[in-house]
């Protein structure tokens, strides 16, 4: 089929390289990005294997779609065994990696082993070339990518900053500065292998299908006409307009988890914002409706500070740490940005913190409260360099919680601290953050965009018909992942369509039924992977404090009930064909060919 290139495997330990093309097989029934990297993931390591370890591979992964005409496909998805949380990790990175990866004919990367010195990956149409990168180590993620495009002129580049290098376990992997294989510790595993960049270096931007015209075409009079409509919310505001309606409906968490809306939300949402920090709009590669919000503090005491922000930062560090000064939020983010960490973890374990040193179970040496950058700025450095208490806040909530002896007022499932959607109100988090397979995830179910709209029900609806509406969109964020396309194309690239693109490209003729058979194979085939690390229904339950602890908002009591979350985890597992317990049923494995 077109559409795909190389697999290329990598071995640093010692050095051994090797290139093939994609089997057709794997491409058929896997897909591509999250797809192709689960399947290899799953094929080559174990429970055994440590996430840490040379044999847990870093697999980027890119999919047919991906840097093509299809709007919105700039994307790639990074595939580990996670170190933050012991199971599947995966992250998608924006920006230019995928497309970049597309035009030089790399579908897959695996790189395995562990170099003895710090080094570096140059991909090009001509092979790999491993080379020394002991002048980069210690190097923030903005110095390595610009001293590196000096070099190479004609690149895109993914790098870890010192939080990589130093093992934090909920590192990222930068791109263009501000866009980050953000969750579940890619950073960390690259920095374990001594890998401080992979430069994708290319020539032309060219990519091959079956029929590039019909691509375009199809592009230009059936997408991009519906995208300025469908997406104009991210076109004018980005995902910053998500800070009123949160406050408004009291799904934003804040002061850890304790209320859904934080006091002086208005001083952070958009107007704020437009007239305080933004210079314009900034996309990914192939983006007609960018949403990110390229920001810059021009005066004062955190003047110099610039980044793209985003709702789920601002989430984190506005309403968890209750810092209600966009200019703050910018010189906080650019930091972190610059370590190379995930502001949604960081700001949950910034707000979980300030919870531990108020319980005297923290103490880095100086006060943390509520709403006070300064002290926040200090720790977030600790952490990326394991100094102090930094070094037990660098494990995660998770981890830090069972060392400070405190269990219960910690948040997170299956060891990833949730996005920013509280659960109390918008119901159908209870199902997206308990079963996503990477833990407290937003993006794997999108159920905050469910109750949002009323797909299945309201917010508080909890019922088959919900989760039906989930699973749909569980199903095409998978493809989504695998394509790799932009999650933002759920109302703008339907069902149909997508099968439209996929012949365009491939020259297969596909059926909305061949992709929804895909989907279903790549989510079981996932969850298998899990399941065979240990995970269960237990698992997939929310942490007690969300089912203990209510608020009040607006004069309502927001909570959740035991009740409520089983029923849920009932429905999605009868809807999977799974038992009880969660473990898909040999039937099930048998129809989507996994046995």
């Amino acid at each position: 089929m077109k559409g795909y290139g190389l697999i290329h495997w990598i071995d640093l330990s010692t050095g051994k390289q090797k290139s093939e093309p994609v089997p057709e097989g794997l491409a058929w029934n896997f897909i591509g990005g999250k797809g192709i990297g689960a399947k290899i993931l799953y094929e080559i390591t174990d429970d055994k294997t440590d996430p840490l370890g040379p044999e847990n591979p870093l697999i980027f992964a890119i999919g047919p779609f991906t840097g093509t005409a299809v709007p919105y496909s700039g994307k790639g998805t990074f595939i580990f065994r996670s170190p933050q949380t012991g199971v599947i990790g995966e992250s998608v990175v924006g920006g230019t990696f995928g497309a970049a990866s597309r035009w030089v004919g790399a579908t897959v990367i695996v790189i395995i082993g562990k170099s003895e010195k710090p080094i570096y990956l140059v991909v090009s149409e001509d092979g790999i070339e491993i080379n020394d990168a002991s002048h980069l180590w210690g190097k923030t993620i903005y110095q390595t990518e610009d001293g590196l495009k000096r070099e190479y002129k004609r690149s895109s580049i993914a790098s870890i900053g010192p939080a990589g290098e130093n093992l934090v376990k909920f590192a990222v992997i930068g791109n263009e500065k501000w866009r980050q294989a953000g969750r579940t510790g890619g950073g960390a595993v690259m920095g374990s292998k001594k890998l401080k960049a992979i430069i994708i270096d290319y020539d032309k931007m060219k990519w091959d299908a079956a029929d590039p015209d019909g691509v375009r075409k199809y592009t230009a009079e059936e997408i991009i006409p519906k995208a300025r409509k469908e997406l104009k919310s991210y076109f004018e505001k980005g995902t910053t307009s998500l800070v009123e309606l949160a406050n408004e409906w009291g799904f934003f968490p804040s002061y850890y988890w304790s209320r859904g809306s934080v006091d002086g939300w208005d001083r952070i949402a958009w107007e704020a914002i437009e007239k305080g920090v933004f210079v314009h709009a900034k996309g990914c590669f192939g983006c007609p409706t960018p949403c990110g919000r390229y920001s810059k503090v021009k005066e004062g005491g955190y003047a110099g500070s610039e980044v793209e922000l985003e709702y789920e930062t601002i989430y984190s560090i506005g309403g968890l740490a209750a810092i209600t000064d966009i200019k703050a939020i910018v010189w906080l983010n650019d930091l972190i940005d610059g370590l190379g960490m995930d502001t949604i973890t960081l700001g949950n374990v910034l707000g979980f913190a300030i919870e531990a040193y108020k319980r005297g179970k923290l103490d880095p040496g100086f006060k943390l409260n509520y709403g006070d950058p300064e002290s926040l700025y200090q720790l977030t450095k600790m952490i990326a360099k394991r100094e102090g208490v930094g070094g037990i806040l660098a494990e995660g909530v998770k981890v830090a919680s069972e060392k400070l002896g405190l269990e219960d007022l910690a948040i997170h499932v299956k060891g990833l601290e949730p996005a920013g959607y509280d659960p109390r109100t918008l119901k159908s988090m209870i199902l997206s953050y308990g079963a996503s397979s990477r833990g407290a995830c937003h993006l794997r179910f999108m159920g905050y965009y469910a109750d949002i709209k009323g797909l299945g029900g309201d917010r508080e609806t909890i019922s088959m018909e919900k989760t039906k509406a989930l699973s749909d969109l569980e199903e095409k964020g998978v493809l989504e992942d695998s394509f790799v396309l932009c999650k933002f194309t759920r109302t703008l690239i339907d069902w149909e369509q997508m099968a439209k693109y996929y012949t365009l490209i491939t020259g297969r003729e596909t059926r909305v039924e061949d992709l929804k058979m895909a989907a279903r194979r790549i989510i079981n085939l996932v969850r298998m992977y899990n399941v065979r690390l240990g995970i269960r229904r237990e698992d997939d339950r929310l942490p007690r404090r969300l089912l203990r602890e209510s608020f009040i908002y607006n004069g309502e009591e927001r909570k959740i009930t035991e009740e409520e979350q089983e029923k849920f985890l009932d429905y999605y597992y009868e809807l999977r064909g799974w038992n009880s317990n969660g473990v898909p049923r040999e039937e099930i494995l048998k129809k989507y060919g996994l046995i």
